[in-house]
Order: C-alpha cells, then sequence, then structure tokens
C-alpha cells in the first residue's frame, strides 16, 4: 500500500485569535530575551557561560530576567544601549558587528530580531516583569508526519500560549534543534528541510518552553515490501509497525544456537555449556525457548548478574559503605533479585534506608552521598542528581545552576527536589571503630533545608510536578518523595525502569542514554514504552515478569545478521546489535572456556567475576575492559569502548595465557584424551562460539589438531578461539 505524499494530523483551535506581535508593545521577557536566545547571546559558549565574556553576562538563554535586563540597561553606566539612538546601542553595533565583537555577527542589520531589539529600545527599553500575564506553554505544529521523498515538506509553526488565553505566532523568535541533523533541520522560517531518510525529532525553544514534532521521511532509493513477521507479543506488534513506516526490513528469526547463547548472557551473564547446546538444539518441542527462559529466571546465577546491574549503579563499594558493608549491601541487592522484589518496593526501601547499614542494608544507599564524602551530612545536592538520575531516569544536574537548557528543569524544580533530601545525617555505627570497615549509621532529623541560589530563600520540598507537599517537622521528608517517586501514577518511574531493563537486554534503550529522558532525546517508540510502563504497574512492578515478557518477543529474538535494508540501522531494533561482552562476562568466559577459574582473595573458590560484591575489587582485566568502580548512578560509568590494553590482555595477558597452558585446565584434558580429531574441533567451538563449527571451520581444524604436537595445538587452536571476535562479542 502506498502512503499518501504527506500524512499529517494538525490541531485546529477554533475560536481562537493568534495575536501579531506588532500589535502591543515589545516584551522584555517574551520578544528581546528570546530574540538574544535565538541569536545565540546568552548560549553557554557565549555570554551565557557562568563567568559571562569580556565582563558582559547574561543568564543562560535568558532563564533570569531581572537579572539580564540589569546586565544590558544598568551595568557599566548604561553603555550597552542608547534609548536616543537605538541603532547606536552597543548591543546592537557588536551583534552587528559594527564594531569588532569576539562573538561575530550574531544578527542583520535591519532583520527581523533586529528591528525587534530596536524597537523595544526606541520605547523605553523597560522591564515587564510586573506584568500578571506569563507563558502557559507551546505548541508546535504540524505534531507528526511522514514525508514521502518527493513531497514538499511543511513549515512548522510555534505558537505560544499565554496565561490570559491569547496566543502568538513565535516562530521567528524560537530556538530550533534536531535530533539528527543529516537527516532535517529547520530553517530561519520554520521550514522543514530534509537531507536525508529516517526519522528526527525537531524540537523548539522558547522562552523556557519546550516542544517538538517528529517526522519520518521516506527514502525514494528504496521500495521494500514485506510480509509482516508473525508477531509473539505487542511489542513485536509495536516494532514492526515502526520498521514498516522506516521502509526497514526485520531480520529472519536468530537460529537456535544464536538464541542460546545471547539468553544465557543476557540472563546469566555465562556462556551456555557444550552439553546445553547440544541438548536445546536437539529439542524439537516448539515452546522450548520460552521454557528456557523461565528456567533460566528461576535460577540462582539470574540474580547474581542481575545484581550485579544494580550494584554498578547502587555505590556498593568499600569506599563508601566499608568492606563489610559491601558484603552485605551485595547480599541484600542480590536477595531483592532472587525472591523478585517488586522495583517499586525496592527503590522505597533505598529511598528511606536508616539505621547502622551493616544491619540495616538499604542505609548504605546513602552513604555515598555524603559531603565531600565523608562528612557527617547527606550532600542534599548531590542526592538530588544521582537520585533522579536513577529512579526518575532525568538528568536534572544543569538546573543546579541555572534551568535547563535543553528541558523544562528549572531551579525551583532542583532546589525543591534537593529540599526532601537535606534532613538527613550520619553518627558512628556499633562497628565504627574497625579498621578501614567504618560502620555508619543513617537517621532523619527534624531541621535542615536547602537555599536556592538565586533567590536566596530557603527551598520548600517541591515535586517535579510542580506540587508542594506539606510534611511535619518530625516526619521523614524521603518517606514523602519516595512514596510519590514509585507511585503507579509517577510518570517518570516505570518508563524509566522498563527502559532501563530493556538496555539490559538490548544493549540500548528505547530512551537512549537510559537514564536522560527529556524532550530533545525522545523514545524511539514512545507507544511501546508506554505499553510497557503500563505493564510493569499492572503486573505489580514485577522485574522477572517484565523480562520474561521481552525475552518471548520476536524482536528480542531476531538475529544479528542483518538485511539489506537494516544494515545501517542502529536504534529501530530491526536486528540485534553486536556489542562488546562486559568485563566480568569476559573474564568468566575465559575461565569456563579454559577450564581453569579465576580466584579472586578474600572470595570463597567458585565465585564469578559478576558475582564480585565490591567495586574497590582490583583487577588488571576487569579494569581494562571496562568494569565500573560502582561510584555513579550513571549507566555511562561502564566503559564498552575498545582500547590497545584489551588486546595486550588477549594476545599475551597472564589471565588468558595461564589459563590456556595451565596443567589442570581444558587445553592440557582435552589434548590428552582419546577423542578425534574433529570432534575436538566441534568441543571447542561449542566451548567458545556456543556453536556447531561450518563445514569449512571443521575441515580446517581438523587439519590443525592432527599435528604430532597434540597439546600446543589444542593450545593454539583455544588461543586463536578466544581472541576471536565471535567469542569477544554478543550477537
Amino acid at each position: 500500500m502506498r502512503l499518501p505524499a504527506i500524512t499529517f494530523a494538525i490541531l485546529l483551535v477554533a475560536c481562537t485569535t493568534i495575536a501579531s506581535a506588532d500589535e502591543n508593545p515589545v516584551s522584555f521577557r517574551f520578544d528581546v530575551l528570546p530574540a538574544l536566545t535565538r541569536a545565540g547571546c546568552n548560549a553557554g559558549t557565549c555570554h551565557g557561560t557562568p563567568t559571562g565574556k569580556n565582563g558582559f553576562h547574561l543568564s543562560l538563554r535568558g532563564f533570569d530576567a531581572a537579572h539580564d535586563w540589569t546586565a544590558l540597561t544598568r551595568e557599566v553606566n548604561g553603555r550597552r544601549i542608547n534609548r536616543q539612538r537605538p541603532q547606536q546601542s552597543l548591543i546592537l553595533l557588536k551583534a552587528t558587528a559594527a564594531v569588532p565583537h569576539e562573538g561575530g555577527r550574531r544578527l542583520q542589520k535591519d532583520g527581523r530580531l533586529y528591528r525587534l531589539i530596536e524597537r523595544w529600545l526606541r520605547e523605553g527599553a523597560t522591564d515587564d516583569s510586573d506584568q500578571e500575564i506569563s507563558l502557559a506553554a507551546i505548541e508546535m505544529t504540524p505534531r507528526a508526519g511522514t514525508i514521502n521523498h518527493d513531497a514538499e515538506p511543511p513549515r512548522l509553526l510555534v505558537t505560544a500560549k499565554f496565561s490570559d488565553g491569547s496566543r502568538r505566532d513565535v516562530t521567528h523568535l524560537a530556538r530550533f534543534s534536531s535530533t539528527d541533523e543529516e537527516i532535517a533541520t529547520i530553517a530561519e522560517d520554520g521550514s522543514l528541510e530534509r537531507h536525508g531518510p529516517g526519522e528526527v525529532t525537531l524540537a523548539a525553544e522558547y522562552a523556557g518552553q519546550f516542544a517538538s514534532s517528529t517526522f519520518i521521511l521516506r527514502r525514494g532509493d528504496v521500495e521494500v515490501t514485506w510480509d509482516r513477521p508473525q508477531a509473539g507479543n505487542f511489542i513485536d506488534d509495536q516494532v514492526f509497525a515502526k520498521l514498516e513506516q522506516l521502509q526497514i526490513e526485520p531480520s529472519e528469526l536468530s537460529s537456535d544456537e544464536e538464541f542460546l547463547r545471547r539468553i544465557c548472557l543476557d540472563l546469566h551473564g555465562r556462556l551456555p555449556t557444550p552439553d546445553e547446546i547440544r541438548s536445546f538444539v536437539g529439542d524439537d518441542t516448539p515452546d522450548k525457548r520460552s521454557r528456557l527462559i523461565d528456567t533460566l529466571i528461576d535460577s540462582p546465577q539470574f540474580a547474581d548478574w542481575w545484581a550485579m546491574k544494580w550494584t554498578d549503579r547502587l555505590g556498593c563499594n568499600q569506599r563508601f559503605v566499608g568492606k563489610w558493608g559491601a558484603q552485605k549491601y551485595h547480599q541484600w541487592i542480590r536477595h531483592a533479585m532472587a525472591t523478585n522484589v517488586p522495583e517499586d518496593a525496592f527503590f522505597r526501601q533505598l529511598l528511606t534506608g536508616s539505621g547502622g547499614n551493616y544491619s540495616s542494608p538499604p542505609a548504605s544507599f546513602w552513604r555515598r552521598l555524603r559531603v565531600g564524602g565523608i562528612g557527617d551530612n547527606i550532600d542534599p545536592l548531590m542526592a538530588t542528581e544521582e537520585i533522579s538520575q536513577l529512579v526518575l531516569g532525568v538528568r536534572i544536574q544543569c538546573a543546579r545552576c541555572h534551568n535547563h537548557p535543553g528541558e523544562r528543569w528549572t531551579q525551583d524544580d532542583f532546589y525543591g527536589l534537593a529540599a526532601f533530601f537535606a534532613r538527613v545525617k550520619f553518627k558512628k555505627g556499633p562497628y565504627y571503630n574497625h579498621n578501614y570497615d567504618k560502620e555508619d549509621t543513617v537517621f532523619p532529623i527534624a531541621t535542615g533545608d536547602v537555599t536556592h541560589p538565586r533567590t536566596g530563600q530557603i527551598a520548600p520540598p517541591r515535586l517535579l510536578d510542580g506540587h508542594l507537599p506539606v510534611i511535619a517537622d518530625d516526619e521523614d521528608r524521603r518517606v514523602t518523595f519516595a512514596e510519590w517517586a514509585t507511585a503507579p501514577e509517577n510518570p517518570w518511574f516505570a518508563r524509566a525502569a522498563v527502559n532501563r531493563i530493556w538496555f539490559h537486554l538490548f544493549g540500548q534503550g528505547i530512551v537512549d542514554p537510559v537514564d536522560d529522558f527529556r524532550s530533545s532525546n525522545p523514545p524511539t517508540h514512545p507507544e511501546l514504552l508506554d505499553s510497557l510502563a503500563d505493564e510493569f504497574i499492572r503486573s505489580g512492578f514485577d522485574r522477572k515478569e517484565l523480562i520474561r515478557l521481552v525475552t518471548n518477543s520476536r524482536v528480542y529474538q531476531l538475529s544479528s545478521k542483518p538485511t539489506p535494508t537494516n544494515a545501517d540501522d542502529d536504534r529501530y531494533f530491526s536486528h540485534r546489535a553486536v556489542r562488546l561482552l562486559h568485563a566480568e562476562q569476559l573474564l568468566d568466559a575465559v575461565a569456563t572456556v579454559t577450564g581453569v577459574e579465576e580466584r579472586f582473595p578474600g572470595m570463597p573458590p567458585g565465585t564469578r567475576a559478576v558475582a564480585l560484591p565490591d567495586g574497590e575489587y582490583k583487577h588488571p582485566f576487569l579494569e581494562a575492559f571496562g568494569r565500573p568502580a560502582r561510584a555513579s548512578a550513571c549507566e555511562c560509568e561502564r566503559d564498552s569502548g575498545l582500547n590497545f590494553s584489551q588486546a595486550l590482555h588477549l594476545v599475551g595477558g597472564r589471565v588468558v595465557q595461564d589459563k590456556i597452558h595451565s596443567e589442570s585446565g581444558r587445553a592440557a584434558a582435552l589434548a590428552g584424551s582419546d577423542r578425534s580429531a574433529d570432534e575436538l574441533a566441534e568441543e571447542l567451538v561449542l566451548l567458545t562460539f556456543s556453536r556447531f563449527p561450518t563445514d569449512e571451520e571443521q575441515e580446517l581444524l581438523r587439519t590443525l589438531l592432527t599435528s604430532e604436537d597434540r597439546r600446543r595445538a589444542v593450545e593454539d587452536v583455544l588461543w586463536t578461539l578466544i581472541n576471536h571476535r565471535e567469542f569477544l562479542f554478543q550477537h
């Protein structure tokens, strides 16, 4: 079916007049400041930097109108403006490069923005901050669309809606951005300029408010016709519908061997054994994949692997929580994963954790958030940054110093949230005097506030939805926040939680980065994200049930082998993304295939790297492959990049070499067995690649393994397979 040339849903507001800016005096707040923002004068690289430029400081993108009006009209004896001769105002001379200006030309003389500022000067350069009217919201139309390659792109309209009910076209004052400038951008007049095929979100900012529109620009060089694959659940329906819109064909279903390797790595953090592979491939029952998923989810190794993901983010490191505290904290988190404590209950316990952190492990969550890492008080500003990112998926850090330049969050939001965490203290716990193993007791107090840096006033507790709860002094403010944050009706918690689980299963979130929800970073599949969140809430925030739902989808089980139309897709889940094994997975995999376990000092024999409780544990191999120190709530702390040190560890490092050549290792055992060369080849490929060798591989390995020095041959083959991309990467 051929789509119409252009399809849009445009909201028409009846009986509403959009006023012209020329009908009223120029507003400093709603005309001049947005004009300076659009021109880039108050950007973070110009006068909006915290220290300003060349003695002239403006608030970042105009968030502090009173400061900016004073800076323009009062500082340096008012030299920056000239009410009698507006064109001689320094603000215009500099911006048009009529006099030397480090920032170059920002305005065209006699251009629309220039004339607007000139008129404001001519009208007296007044401040209108005392007016009661406020900006309620902005909207951008069309809100969405699918544009064929031969269709005329639309012109976007940005409309401001004010508190008195009036509306204005502010397209010429809006600052535009694109999530992918290689696909589309917006011209000065609001016209969409197409540069390539794909999906793009175009965002508009005006006077601290944001709106966005999302478009699919279809390609003309290919006509994709495919029958939609059979869906396993609603995940498939929604992902395949999006792929059809984008003219991207999904890959085939993964093979049994590919699926088995993937699901074992994703649910247990380990490779399947050769016996597991032979058994699974030989099973002809149609429900074997779903039965395997159930078995893996109910295994103790599931708890080890998924506990690691949370200990990474929750500060499980003896530097913060004490040596014994790290052990206890890890045990508590692992038990929560094993017993499937609901996600909302899990976070309520963390957010309200009190008592000695050895006897009450959730209290350890707060120890990383203390002032300077050593004080007796929580750092409420650090807590705000970490908790909003971890629990709500929102990076609100920018609003600590100024209103967020790319999102709606203000300093009022930031310091209102910080007020919930300002009344928490530490005192010595029962085991405080132990050498480098000090216990702290976390407890709420009745006093303690944060001061808003711009107003100088005490910030009252304020939730991100703007609500100001009434909390008695003898109540723990954290309880109020925790109950709000984890409530089913909270618009952030469930969506952030399911997005994080999706990220751990696919290597990429529906919103990516996984903890950066904002209008200018929209989800690739918004309806899917909402559906998953609704299902998560309906299940009682059941983590295992959500993982079971996702892994049973066809989308999760697609092959990593690309098709001609999806080879370049790295966003829409048309095929499995290939990614390097995590450091802990890789170390465990090397130990498994060589048959020589890695011994960790102070840990019992058989401990896997994925089950190490303490982020302070030093291991050169793990560090080279990006194991995090567990010092941040950000998923970005884990380094998944490639580096030269990794190659050195794999090619000639102690871990790989010692295990391959060990007298008690697998290579020695296989070489000394009575297995044929063909049997050895099959076993080695099953161990490392989790599949049977191809005929070509079998023939090559047979030749190598019939060497007179059988032990050397097995070791060489094993070393080669360990250093192969198919072993090192998940696919």
